[in-house]
């Protein structure tokens, strides 16, 4: 396997040159293990409470990058294993990360990703949380990026759609995503689907505007899983809707 990283400014892209597709790998799921710590001894994380700090720390930029790519590696074993279940995943994800002041990931979310597969992104946001961070000056700290992930170029990409293709079936499922989302307390939500010939989901990934979206992407991600769709056709294809 050959890989590629490029660095633009403040935007660290991997893009995948040649990947072998392995389909039906069943079991494999990129969250089944957790990435070993970066380069710090195991930290404990947490999810925002009541009694957090609320004032916003000062970062190094240059060293919020340098640990941005120092995570890159463990974030593309992550796609590779997505790749092994849908051969043609690829997509922008851009990663939401609240940093303590002792340089720990207290919580980090998908803010917005066309990856298409939560698993993959489960996997990126364990290696990120267990990433040592600069600490910041002056309160906690906030680190942001985005990744592009591109699959080989022997892969024919899905179809794309549009969230009217998705047709009745979606539409009586709005409810139950609006739930999901309004239980959690989340404001936007957005899913990304790659559609079988048969109608139904090959995956599912969830991005949201706000932290509180993490409660609620395992909700709708199986809601939406669970939905047969109109069929694309002889090739699956690949649609992003707002839950909001």
């Amino acid at each position: 396997m050959k890989f590629t990283r490029l660095l633009r400014g403040s935007t660290t892209l991997v893009a995948v040159s040649a990947l072998a597709p392995v389909l039906g790998c069943g079991g494999a799921a990129p969250t089944s293990a957790a990435p070993e710590m970066l380069d710090a001894e195991p930290v404990q994380t947490s999810r925002p409470s009541m009694s957090s700090k609320s004032e916003i720390g000062g970062m190094n930029e240059e060293k919020v990058q340098a640990a941005f790519q120092r995570a890159s590696p463990r974030l593309s074993r992550c796609y590779e294993k997505g790749v092994e279940r849908v051969p043609y995943l690829g997509g922008e994800i851009r990663f939401k990360v609240r940093v303590a002041e002792d340089g720990t990931a207290r919580w980090a979310f998908v803010k917005d990703s066309t990856l298409g597969d939560r698993d993959t992104e489960a996997c990126m946001l364990k290696v990120l949380k267990a990433t040592r961070w600069p600490k910041p000056v002056g309160g906690e700290g906030l680190a942001e990026n985005s990744f592009t992930f591109e699959p080989s170029s022997d892969e024919r990409p899905p179809v794309p759609w549009t969230p009217d293709q998705l047709g009745t079936p979606y539409k009586k499922a709005r409810p139950a995503l609006e739930s999901c989302r309004s239980q959690a307390g989340a404001s936007q939500l957005k899913a990304t689907l790659y559609i079988d010939t048969d109608g139904k989901p090959l995956s599912v990934g969830v991005s949201s505007a706000d932290e509180r979206g993490e409660d609620a992407a395992e909700c709708v991600a199986g809601a939406l899983r669970e939905i047969t769709f109109p069929s694309p056709g002889s090739y699956a294809s690949k649609v992003s809707v707002d839950i909001d």
